[in-house]
């Protein structure tokens, strides 16, 4: 498994745009306790027309990592008021999960639908940590592509994910997570830009 604090540092950063317009943050803050890795994700959206609230999406999650597998991840989905909550965790050598439409369980080695772990573009099936069920993916690689990091350009790995998810993901050459794009249920196109992609030689965020 790739080690998210070295890539990463304490923090990766997006910020959140809808149609080109900033929309929204999303953070994902990892720290490591003994052999284990955790991953806290916070994901907020706001779309507001003149002074009101048109639409609020809030995203909160935290999946543990052990020996390159996930040892449990919890996740609370707030969609304008629609509340929702999955939660996973290994036991005998299996993954149980329960949310909204119920319980099952399923192989340790899934992938959650976090995104910052690139070693996902192999897999073909995800748990979708919003409605907690098993999405069969094909993720194919799309070329390289440029992307802008922290006000700069970098080369990054362009993947599609198709099947029960439809999202653009980019990732680059050491493994970074450094872009996503997908469609909103309006219809609308949400991007992700990277605005802290990894630690700058003092801490500082610094483009890849």
């Amino acid at each position: 498994m790739i080690d998210p604090i070295a890539l990463y540092g304490e923090e990766l950063r997006f910020r959140v745009l809808r149609e080109g317009s900033p929309v929204g943050v999303h953070r994902v803050r990892f720290q490591r306790q003994g052999d284990r890795v955790i991953a806290d994700t916070r994901f907020d959206l706001e779309v507001r027309v003149l002074f009101f609230t048109a639409y609020r999406f809030q995203y909160q999650s935290r999946d543990v990592w052990q020996d390159g597998c996930l040892v449990s991840l919890t996740a609370k989905t707030d969609d304008n008021g629609a509340v929702s909550a999955v939660a996973a965790e290994r036991r005998n050598g299996r993954l149980h999960v329960e949310g909204p439409g119920g319980r099952f369980t399923t192989e340790p080695g899934i992938f959650p639908t976090t995104h910052w772990n690139a070693e996902v573009v192999g897999s073909d099936r995800v748990l979708n940590t919003i409605n907690g069920r098993i999405a069969e993916v094909d993720i194919r690689p799309m070329g390289r592509s440029r992307v802008t990091l922290s006000g700069t350009s970098a080369d990054a790995r362009h993947y599609r994910y198709t099947g029960d998810l439809q999202t653009e993901v980019w990732y680059d050459s050491d493994g970074r997570w450094v872009k996503m794009r997908f469609q909103a249920k309006d219809g609308s196109t949400i991007e992700y830009q990277c605005e802290s992609c990894r630690p700058g030689p003092t801490g500082s965020p610094e483009a890849a």
